[in-house]
């Protein structure tokens, strides 16, 4: 192979691998180092042809991808890279497949020399099959996570004006076993906060003593959900909606919390930003951190999602992780739910959603919310879900190929917020105008259409 190196970074969760890839990957002298650049995040599911597809719609994201096979986007990567020096980052892999490995980097033969495939793992086996360099990244010492600690606390790094909190401070960290994550997490739910009691209250909790199901991060996140006000704390297990390494939109997401009353109390332009002081209260406790692809978008680190879907239970729902099985879930229980689209829908994909008699949120998401396609969706399909979700409060279906919406629309009496932007339509029902509380309505995109009720 024409690649000089692979490099693996390895660590538990929480250590800082992705952290450290992003500094990598967005560093201005290995921008300029390199003419092509991708990243892609694989997670527990180790698709060699997905996987290929986000590298390359990465690389070109003119390139329409959906429904090509393997071969094909193989023989479009070689073009991409073929004597041209490329980093390509793979992060979260678990994959221990060698025949999968071979077959993913087929493509990358072709770059020049100094090309690399930067893989992050928490298992230190994938980095021997993927015959990487593997650069084990150790918990950060006492002294670093006390600066990063009073960083995210103060604004600056050290206890210089705040001395009469810096040995509650030390004892909190040694809590946090040198995780970053978790040292970052507990900074930000104490962000500004000066009472030595309240300090103590967070390290005497018994939270520590639980059981540690994943690692020692969890009693550190466990503590900032609780802590949190109650409100945000239903606007946080809101996300357990949305599958591992999605890219959420702010604004998006906005809307659906204010459609479902999450942001109760507040009207018109306070409860937006009601909205956006949440959404940076959950960004400032690093709960949510920024996308490095969009200064738009944020992303929720694996165990912070797993945190979102322990809490939330079986309220949430979402296609890409779960698989459900009668007798085992109870489908009547779920309120939130997201479905992930694909080039044709057919009326067994939502078989599992007509058990959701409560549902009150069903919004179709991309694999790649960058990258969207439009899929295929029949009026009928979509007539028939509608007919059996009649308590829906937020109805998402951006990018579908629809060309009319069912007249039983106009029968969601709940509805409030309906997207439909990037869609075919060319006019609504005029059942439409029976949605006493539909409060937004998006139809950005919509190029077919002609006009409103």
């Amino acid at each position: 192979m024409c690649i000089s190196k692979s490099d693996s970074h390895c660590g538990d969760g929480g250590i800082g691998k992705t952290a450290l890839a992003q500094q990598v990957y967005n560093d201005d002298r290995v921008t300029n180092n390199f003419d092509v650049k991708a990243w892609a995040c694989v997670s527990d599911d180790f698709d060699v042809l997905a996987i290929t597809k986000k590298i390359l719609e990465t690389v070109n994201d003119h390139l329409l991808c959906e429904g090509k096979d393997l071969n094909w986007l193989h023989g479009k990567l070689k073009e991409h890279l073929v004597g041209k020096k490329f980093l390509v980052v793979l992060d979260d892999v678990w994959n221990e497949n060698y025949g999968e490995w071979i077959i993913l980097l087929k493509p990358f033969q072709l770059g020049v020399k100094g090309s690399k495939v930067i893989v992050t793992t928490r298992n230190f086996h994938v980095a021997e099959i993927a015959r990487a360099q593997p650069y084990i990244l150790k918990e950060l010492s006492q002294d670093s996570c006390m600066t990063l600690f009073a960083f995210h606390a103060f604004g600056v790094g050290n206890f210089d004006h705040h001395l009469e909190l810096k040995g509650l401070g030390m004892k909190i960290v040694e809590k946090c076993g040198g995780l970053p994550l978790a040292v970052k997490t507990l900074a930000g739910l104490l962000s500004f906060k000066v009472s030595p009691h309240e300090w103590k209250d967070i390290l005497d909790s018994k939270i520590w003593d639980l059981p540690k199901e994943r690692n020692d991060i969890i009693p550190a996140l466990k503590l900032s959900y609780l802590h949190l006000p109650s409100n945000l704390r239903r606007c946080f297990a809101y996300c357990a909606i949305f599958p591992k390494d999605y890219e959420i939109e702010r604004d998006e997401l906005i809307h659906w919390w204010i459609a479902e009353g999450l942001l109760e109390g507040k009207e018109g332009k306070n409860c937006w930003n009601a909205g956006l002081k949440f959404f940076d209260e959950l960004v400032s406790r690093s709960l949510l951190q920024k996308s490095s692809s969009s200064e738009s978008r944020f992303l929720m680190h694996d165990l912070v999602n797993d945190l979102a879907k322990l809490v939330a239970s079986a309220t949430c729902f979402s296609s890409g992780e779960f698989e459900y099985e009668g007798g085992q879930n109870n489908a009547s229980l779920v309120r939130h739910a997201s479905f992930i689209c694909s080039s044709l829908i057919v009326a067994k994909r939502f078989k599992i959603y007509y058990e959701m008699k409560g549902l009150r949120s069903f919004v179709s998401l991309a694999k790649q919310p960058r990258y969207h396609y439009k899929s295929y969706l029949s009026n009928k399909v979509l007539g028939d879900l509608l007919s059996e979700l009649k308590y829906l409060r937020v109805l998402s279906l951006h990018h579908y190929r629809i060309r009319e919406v069912p007249d039983c629309i106009g029968k969601l009496r709940h509805l409030r917020c309906l997207n439909l932007s990037y869609t075919d339509i060319e006019t609504l029902p005029k059942s439409i105008v029976a949605l006493y509380y539909l409060e937004t309505l998006m139809l950005r995109g919509c190029q077919n259409l002609t006009k409103l009720p």
